[in-house]
Formats: C-alpha cells, structure tokens, sequence
C-alpha cells in the first residue's frame, strides 16, 4: 500500500528488530550454533536462569566462535530477512518516516544481510564485532550501566535519543530484549515472546506475523493524524 510523504502534526518513527524480526531467523544463534564451541549453549542457560546479563552473555558467547571471516561472511550471505521486511523498509522511506534498527545482536551480521538487500543506509544499534590478538571480541558502544535488561545494547536508552516533545515511536519485535523498550513504545507491534510478555503485563500492543500487518496498522494510524 503506498502513501504520500507524511507529514502530521507529531513525527512517527519506527525502530525494529533485527533477529527473529527484521531478520528471519535469529543470526547470532545460527552463527554460534555453526561456528561456537558447544559451551555457547551453557552461557545461554546461564542468562536465562539469571546468573549473568545479556550483556555478559552476548561477549562470552561471541569469544567462543572460532572460524575465518571469509567463512563467516560466506555463512552470512545465506541468511535472508523476512520476506515482508525490503517492501516495509521502502515504503518507510518513501513515506519520510525514519526507520532503525536496534539489536542486541551483532551490528556486522545485520548490516551485511541489509546491505546485500540494497538496505544498507538504515541505521544500526547493535553491538560490533572485533578481533583481539586474533580472537573474536564484542564491542557495546550502546550498553548503558543503568540498563533494566543489563543488555549490550539499551534499546530504551537508543529510541530515547530520537525522542521530542511531538515524536511517535513504533516499535517492532518478536523477544526477550525487546521487553523493556515495548514499555516506553507509543505504538507496539509484538508477536511470539515479546507479544506474550505485553498481554502478561497488560502493554497495549498489536500482534503480527507479516510487515505488511505494521504497515496497514501505521497508514491507519497515519490517517488518523492526518
């Protein structure tokens, strides 16, 4: 469905998922689960459990992949986004509204899917992969101590830093890391855990399993304000 340029009285944005959500699978995993020792899946468990945070996990995890950059991005390059996802992000420009990426995954695998899908100027917040005397590493340039989640990337934090008086924040995600910033989301479309933790604790969400969903729910809104 196209739409002109929108221009209402208060700005919407959309910020969105990247694992499970832009993405069709979850990468990070299918990278560790092809290339990590099998420990990978012990700090998991440990995360879950509440032992340690996001944060720590994401970096012990990503020091266990042990593979030549060739093969990771040969990997890579077989990873495909959500169908629907190319198509919403076009519209997305074409109709002047802002669109990011916040994960808590891995920044070069995302933007390396993006790019390959000719969506390589869409803004990332994730964390960045790096090589230490050889050995892969974990940059958070978006961690923030205060953090509820204790996440590598505070995607509260990120969405607050496009925040005006007048700004609408759509926000699109499918688990676990995407619950805190559901809380502050003017408009929030969830499915799978993310959408199971809204109905728990009563966040007003829309569900959805195709982008084409999100993007007749935005136009309606956008009539709306119009």
């Amino acid at each position: 469905m196209a739409c002109p340029r929108f221009r209402p009285g208060r700005a919407l944005r959309v910020c969105v998922d990247f694992d499970g959500t832009a993405a069709r699978e979850d990468v990070t995993d299918a990278v560790l689960e092809r290339f990590a020792a099998p420990e990978w899946r012990a700090i998991e468990a440990a995360w879950l459990s509440g032992e340690i945070d996001a944060a720590t996990c994401m970096r012990r995890q990503i020091a266990l992949v042990e593979a030549p950059m060739t093969a990771l991005e040969a990997f890579l390059e077989r990873m495909e986004l959500d169908p629907g996802f190319p198509k919403f992000a076009t519209w997305c420009r074409d109709a002047g509204i802002p669109l990011a990426i916040a994960s808590d995954g891995v920044e070069d695998f995302a933007r390396r899917i993006l790019a390959r899908h000719g969506l390589g100027e869409i803004p990332i917040f994730a964390n960045r992969l790096v090589l230490d005397a050889g050995r892969y590493a974990l940059a958070q340039p978006w961690r923030s101590p205060g953090c509820p989640a204790g996440s590598g990337v505070c995607k509260c934090a990120v969405v607050a830093g496009g925040e005006t008086a007048r700004s609408v924040l759509a926000y699109v995600g499918d688990g676990r890391s995407d619950q805190c910033v559901a809380a502050r989301a003017d408009l929030v479309f969830a499915k799978d855990g993310l959408a199971e933790h809204c109905r728990e604790r009563g966040i007003a969400h829309r569900t959805w399993t195709r982008f084409d969903d999100v993007r007749a729910a935005l136009v309606d809104w956008m009539q709306e304000e119009s």
